[in-house]
């Protein structure tokens, strides 16, 4: 995670919220699909999402935290907004 947020050039407070949010998605696993939509990867992007940010589909754990850190930063502005976000919807 260390990697992609340097990559994405955020600061380490983003650590324990995308670790969180992971956990959450995915139980930190890179490969992980949803067997009832479209979402895979430790965000759990859905096929749209990846496409709609400007990515593509990948097993690659770090492009996948590094794509993650960009729709959070576009959609909630910032990790701890994303968590609560998540919190109270069950996704984010």
């Amino acid at each position: 995670m260390n990697d992609a947020i340097k990559i994405a050039g955020v600061g380490a407070d983003w650590a324990e919220p995308l670790a969180w949010i992971i956990g959450e998605e995915s139980s930190g696993n890179p490969t992980a699909q949803n067997p009832k939509s479209t979402a895979y990867g430790l965000m759990q992007f859905l096929d749209s999402t990846w496409g709609n940010y400007g990515y593509q589909k990948t097993s690659d754990p770090v492009k996948q935290v590094v794509a993650g850190i960009d729709y959070i930063k576009k959609r909630y502005g910032t990790p701890q907004k994303a968590v609560a976000f998540h919190q109270q919807n069950g996704w984010y």
